[in-house]
Protein backbone atom coordinates (compact mmCIF):
# COMPACT_ATOMS: atom_id res chain seq x y z
CA UNK A 1 0.00 0.00 0.00
CA UNK A 2 2.77 2.62 1.21
CA UNK A 3 4.42 1.18 -2.34
CA UNK A 4 1.35 2.31 -4.60
CA UNK A 5 1.44 5.81 -2.66
CA UNK A 6 4.81 6.53 -3.25
CA UNK A 7 4.36 5.35 -7.27
CA UNK A 8 0.90 7.85 -6.53
CA UNK A 9 3.04 10.58 -5.79
CA UNK A 10 5.85 10.03 -8.28
CA UNK A 11 3.48 9.63 -11.25
CA UNK A 12 1.44 12.54 -10.65
CA UNK A 13 4.22 15.35 -9.74
CA UNK A 14 6.09 13.66 -12.91
CA UNK A 15 3.66 15.51 -15.04
CA UNK A 16 3.73 18.39 -13.68
CA UNK A 17 3.76 21.49 -16.47
CA UNK A 18 2.49 25.25 -16.10
CA UNK A 19 -0.91 26.74 -15.90
CA UNK A 20 -2.88 28.66 -13.40
CA UNK A 21 -6.44 28.35 -13.96
CA UNK A 22 -7.94 26.36 -10.78
CA UNK A 23 -5.62 28.46 -8.31
CA UNK A 24 -4.96 32.09 -8.82
CA UNK A 25 -2.19 34.01 -7.18
CA UNK A 26 -3.25 37.71 -6.77
CA UNK A 27 -0.80 39.97 -6.09
CA UNK A 28 -3.11 40.95 -3.39
CA UNK A 29 -2.53 39.28 -0.09
CA UNK A 30 -5.88 37.84 0.84
CA UNK A 31 -7.22 34.67 2.77
CA UNK A 32 -6.81 32.44 -0.36
CA UNK A 33 -10.36 31.50 0.40
CA UNK A 34 -12.43 30.25 -2.94
CA UNK A 35 -16.42 29.29 -2.81
CA UNK A 36 -16.60 26.18 -4.98
CA UNK A 37 -19.87 24.47 -6.47
CA UNK A 38 -20.09 21.52 -7.94
CA UNK A 39 -23.33 21.59 -10.09
CA UNK A 40 -25.33 18.33 -11.80
CA UNK A 41 -27.12 19.71 -14.69
CA UNK A 42 -30.57 17.82 -15.41
CA UNK A 43 -30.66 15.22 -17.27
CA UNK A 44 -30.75 16.43 -21.28
CA UNK A 45 -30.34 20.46 -20.03
CA UNK A 46 -26.58 20.34 -19.84
CA UNK A 47 -26.39 22.53 -23.26
CA UNK A 48 -29.67 24.75 -21.75
CA UNK A 49 -27.60 24.89 -18.46
CA UNK A 50 -24.26 26.25 -20.48
CA UNK A 51 -26.18 28.92 -22.51
CA UNK A 52 -27.86 29.96 -19.46
CA UNK A 53 -24.90 30.89 -17.30
CA UNK A 54 -23.34 32.88 -20.20
CA UNK A 55 -26.35 35.17 -20.16
CA UNK A 56 -26.24 34.89 -16.37
CA UNK A 57 -22.70 36.33 -16.19
CA UNK A 58 -23.11 38.60 -18.60
CA UNK A 59 -25.73 40.47 -16.39
CA UNK A 60 -23.48 39.98 -13.48
CA UNK A 61 -20.66 41.29 -14.78
CA UNK A 62 -22.74 45.00 -14.19
CA UNK A 63 -23.04 44.44 -10.14
CA UNK A 64 -20.34 45.83 -8.42
CA UNK A 65 -18.67 43.49 -5.57
CA UNK A 66 -20.06 40.47 -7.18
CA UNK A 67 -18.16 37.42 -7.06
CA UNK A 68 -16.69 36.08 -10.43
CA UNK A 69 -16.80 32.20 -11.28
CA UNK A 70 -14.75 30.50 -13.59
CA UNK A 71 -16.02 27.26 -14.69
CA UNK A 72 -15.21 24.08 -15.63
CA UNK A 73 -16.30 20.73 -16.87
CA UNK A 74 -15.40 17.71 -15.49
CA UNK A 75 -13.66 15.40 -18.07
CA UNK A 76 -12.49 12.01 -16.19
CA UNK A 77 -13.48 10.73 -12.79
CA UNK A 78 -17.04 9.45 -10.82
CA UNK A 79 -18.16 13.06 -11.67
CA UNK A 80 -17.30 13.19 -15.11
CA UNK A 81 -20.17 15.10 -17.39
CA UNK A 82 -20.55 17.48 -14.18
CA UNK A 83 -19.41 21.21 -13.82
CA UNK A 84 -17.45 22.66 -10.93
CA UNK A 85 -17.70 26.74 -10.42
CA UNK A 86 -14.85 28.20 -8.56
CA UNK A 87 -14.99 32.17 -7.17
CA UNK A 88 -11.01 32.74 -5.17
CA UNK A 89 -9.05 34.53 -4.00
CA UNK A 90 -11.42 35.76 -1.59
CA UNK A 91 -11.23 37.08 2.05
CA UNK A 92 -13.53 35.45 4.81
CA UNK A 93 -15.13 38.86 5.20
CA UNK A 94 -15.97 38.86 1.69
CA UNK A 95 -18.74 36.45 2.41
CA UNK A 96 -20.69 38.80 4.80
CA UNK A 97 -21.14 41.42 2.04
CA UNK A 98 -24.65 42.40 1.07
CA UNK A 99 -25.80 44.27 -1.84
CA UNK A 100 -28.31 46.75 -3.15
CA UNK A 101 -28.58 43.96 -6.16
CA UNK A 102 -28.61 40.91 -4.17
CA UNK A 103 -32.66 40.60 -4.58
CA UNK A 104 -32.76 40.76 -7.94
CA UNK A 105 -29.47 38.66 -9.11
CA UNK A 106 -31.07 35.93 -6.53
CA UNK A 107 -34.48 35.96 -8.57
CA UNK A 108 -32.71 36.18 -12.02
CA UNK A 109 -31.01 32.86 -10.79
CA UNK A 110 -33.97 31.41 -9.87
CA UNK A 111 -35.48 32.32 -13.37
CA UNK A 112 -33.24 31.57 -15.47
CA UNK A 113 -30.28 29.14 -14.55
CA UNK A 114 -31.54 27.42 -11.60
CA UNK A 115 -34.47 25.27 -13.81
CA UNK A 116 -31.73 23.42 -15.82
CA UNK A 117 -29.84 22.42 -11.94
CA UNK A 118 -30.29 18.79 -10.25
CA UNK A 119 -28.04 19.33 -7.70
CA UNK A 120 -25.39 22.00 -6.41
CA UNK A 121 -22.83 20.76 -4.08
CA UNK A 122 -21.21 23.60 -1.94
CA UNK A 123 -17.53 23.64 -0.55
CA UNK A 124 -14.93 25.89 0.86
CA UNK A 125 -11.45 25.96 -0.07
CA UNK A 126 -7.94 27.14 1.01
CA UNK A 127 -4.99 27.95 -1.13
CA UNK A 128 -1.73 27.55 0.91
CA UNK A 129 0.39 30.39 -0.41
CA UNK A 130 3.42 28.89 1.21
CA UNK A 131 3.95 25.73 -0.49
CA UNK A 132 3.85 24.94 -4.28
CA UNK A 133 5.14 26.36 -7.64
CA UNK A 134 2.97 28.65 -9.84
CA UNK A 135 3.58 30.50 -13.50
CA UNK A 136 3.02 33.89 -13.53
CA UNK A 137 1.48 33.93 -16.51
CA UNK A 138 -1.78 32.02 -16.77
CA UNK A 139 -2.87 32.48 -20.61
CA UNK A 140 -3.03 29.57 -22.62
CA UNK A 141 -4.08 26.94 -20.35
CA UNK A 142 -7.23 25.13 -20.05
CA UNK A 143 -6.86 21.77 -18.17
CA UNK A 144 -6.65 21.37 -14.46
CA UNK A 145 -5.82 17.78 -12.72
CA UNK A 146 -7.09 17.35 -9.40
CA UNK A 147 -5.80 14.53 -7.03
CA UNK A 148 -7.75 14.04 -3.12
CA UNK A 149 -5.51 13.05 -0.08
CA UNK A 150 -7.10 12.23 3.10
CA UNK A 151 -4.26 12.87 6.15
CA UNK A 152 -4.79 10.10 8.44
CA UNK A 153 -5.82 10.79 11.65
CA UNK A 154 -3.34 12.12 14.24
CA UNK A 155 -0.69 12.52 10.98
CA UNK A 156 -1.22 15.98 10.00
CA UNK A 157 1.85 17.31 11.63
CA UNK A 158 3.85 14.47 9.98
CA UNK A 159 2.32 14.84 6.16
CA UNK A 160 3.03 18.74 6.40
CA UNK A 161 6.44 18.48 7.40
CA UNK A 162 6.89 15.86 4.47
CA UNK A 163 5.37 17.68 2.40
CA UNK A 164 7.54 21.21 2.93
CA UNK A 165 10.60 18.89 3.09
CA UNK A 166 9.55 17.81 -0.60
CA UNK A 167 8.48 21.21 -1.60
CA UNK A 168 11.60 22.82 -0.65
CA UNK A 169 13.41 20.18 -2.03
CA UNK A 170 11.60 20.53 -5.77
CA UNK A 171 12.95 24.26 -5.45
CA UNK A 172 16.41 23.94 -4.60
CA UNK A 173 16.94 21.88 -7.45
CA UNK A 174 15.03 24.45 -9.67
CA UNK A 175 12.46 21.79 -10.59
CA UNK A 176 10.68 23.51 -13.86
CA UNK A 177 7.15 21.97 -13.03
CA UNK A 178 4.34 23.90 -11.64
CA UNK A 179 1.73 22.45 -8.69
CA UNK A 180 0.04 24.05 -6.24
CA UNK A 181 -1.78 22.56 -2.81
CA UNK A 182 -5.74 23.40 -1.66
CA UNK A 183 -6.99 22.62 1.48
CA UNK A 184 -10.89 21.97 2.02
CA UNK A 185 -12.00 24.28 4.87
CA UNK A 186 -15.74 23.60 4.67
CA UNK A 187 -17.76 20.97 3.25
CA UNK A 188 -15.04 17.94 2.43
CA UNK A 189 -15.71 14.21 3.54
CA UNK A 190 -12.23 14.42 6.34
CA UNK A 191 -9.01 16.15 6.67
CA UNK A 192 -8.92 16.39 2.73
CA UNK A 193 -5.80 17.95 0.73
CA UNK A 194 -5.90 18.09 -3.00
CA UNK A 195 -3.00 17.97 -5.17
CA UNK A 196 -3.88 20.90 -8.25
CA UNK A 197 -1.79 20.11 -11.68
CA UNK A 198 -2.20 23.16 -14.91
CA UNK A 199 -1.96 22.00 -18.06
CA UNK A 200 -2.21 23.48 -21.38
CA UNK A 201 -2.94 20.19 -23.67
CA UNK A 202 -3.32 17.14 -23.32
CA UNK A 203 0.11 17.29 -24.13
CA UNK A 204 1.38 18.30 -21.47
CA UNK A 205 0.03 15.38 -19.38
CA UNK A 206 3.61 13.33 -21.03
CA UNK A 207 6.06 12.82 -18.20
CA UNK A 208 8.51 15.56 -18.01
CA UNK A 209 12.30 15.34 -16.89
CA UNK A 210 13.72 14.53 -14.69
CA UNK A 211 10.83 13.31 -12.75
CA UNK A 212 10.51 13.86 -9.10
CA UNK A 213 11.76 10.49 -8.04
CA UNK A 214 14.86 11.67 -9.74
CA UNK A 215 15.35 15.38 -8.37
CA UNK A 216 14.56 13.69 -4.79
CA UNK A 217 17.31 11.20 -5.61
CA UNK A 218 19.85 13.05 -6.50
CA UNK A 219 19.32 15.63 -3.83
CA UNK A 220 19.10 13.00 -0.79
CA UNK A 221 20.47 9.89 -2.31
CA UNK A 222 18.19 7.13 -4.02
CA UNK A 223 17.89 4.95 -0.61
CA UNK A 224 17.09 7.68 1.41
CA UNK A 225 14.22 9.57 -0.96
CA UNK A 226 12.79 6.23 -1.04
CA UNK A 227 12.77 5.92 3.07
CA UNK A 228 11.51 8.96 3.18
CA UNK A 229 8.49 8.77 0.66
CA UNK A 230 7.69 5.53 2.22
CA UNK A 231 7.46 7.10 5.68
CA UNK A 232 5.53 9.74 4.29
CA UNK A 233 2.80 8.05 2.22
CA UNK A 234 1.83 6.09 5.34
CA UNK A 235 0.25 9.06 6.70
CA UNK A 236 -2.19 9.79 4.40
CA UNK A 237 -4.64 7.90 1.86
CA UNK A 238 -5.11 8.78 -1.77
CA UNK A 239 -8.47 9.81 -2.90
CA UNK A 240 -10.70 10.51 -5.96
CA UNK A 241 -8.66 12.16 -9.47
CA UNK A 242 -10.35 14.13 -11.85
CA UNK A 243 -9.31 16.06 -14.76
CA UNK A 244 -11.34 19.74 -15.36
CA UNK A 245 -11.53 21.62 -18.53
CA UNK A 246 -11.70 25.26 -18.33
CA UNK A 247 -14.80 26.92 -20.08
CA UNK A 248 -14.08 30.02 -21.18
CA UNK A 249 -16.89 31.64 -22.63
CA UNK A 250 -19.09 30.48 -19.28
CA UNK A 251 -16.67 32.34 -17.65
CA UNK A 252 -16.64 35.42 -19.37
CA UNK A 253 -18.02 38.68 -17.55
CA UNK A 254 -18.50 40.40 -20.58
CA UNK A 255 -16.52 43.25 -19.25
CA UNK A 256 -12.98 42.53 -20.34
CA UNK A 257 -12.01 42.07 -16.04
Amino acid sequence: MVVRKIMIWVSILALLSGMSLAVAQDTVKNDGIAHVVLITAKDGQSKALEKAIIEYHKYMGTKEGAMRYQWYSMETGKNAGKYLARSGDHNWADFDAKHDWDEEAGAKFDSLVQPHIANMVVTLTRTDDELGNWPENMEGYEYVSVTRWYVMPGQNGAFNEGLKKIDATLKANNFAGHYGFINIVSGGEGNAVSLVLPYKSYADMAPKKPSVMEVLGKAMGEDEAKVFLADWGSTYKSGDNYLLHYMAEQSDYGDGK
